[in-house]
């Protein structure tokens, strides 16, 4: 599907009142590529985690299928990948080291991707739903480089 498609199909969502206008200019920015930033809605600048410096956090979208309440979250930080699912009473969290991933494999729909990360310590995998398609990627580049680095 061609870049015109998916901005046709993201702004049929929005003008249906499927997405809201935040939504729709940081869906729109994705697709855009990283360097052109969606406005800030007036009165809210709250960020989307509270990731220490040097660490990026990556979160579900609301929209996909069981992230509406409490949408996963995935961080990198400088040692590994800390992986948050929460729930009504409570939260699972897991911490996997850059050494111990795998394999990682990313499924990707028209907007957003699926990502399953499979470790070597035999704990169950991750799968994560509902990441936007550039967060996806960017996790697998880091997992990558972080990786090559760790082999220098």
């Amino acid at each position: 599907m061609s870049l015109t498609d998916e901005l046709e199909k993201l702004a049929g969502l929005h003008h249906n009142g499927q997405l809201t206008d935040q939504e729709y200019a940081s869906g729109k920015a994705r697709l855009l590529g990283p360097e052109i930033e969606p406005p800030e809605p007036l009165g809210q600048a709250a960020p989307v985690s509270a990731a220490a410096p040097g660490e990026k956090a990556y979160r579900s979208s609301r929209w996909s299928s069981g992230n509406l309440l409490f949408p996963d979250q995935l961080t990198l930080a400088g040692d590994g990948l800390h992986f948050r699912k929460g729930t009504l009473f409570g939260t699972q969290e897991e911490h996997i080291n850059f050494r111990a991933v795998a394999s990682l494999r990313i499924r990707h729909g028209i907007f957003l991707s699926n990502l399953n990360i499979e470790t070597s310590g035999g704990s169950q995998p991750i799968f994560i739903n509902g990441l936007w398609k550039s967060d996806a990627c960017a996790v697998q580049a880091a997992v990558q480089s972080a990786q090559s680095a760790g082999q220098r």
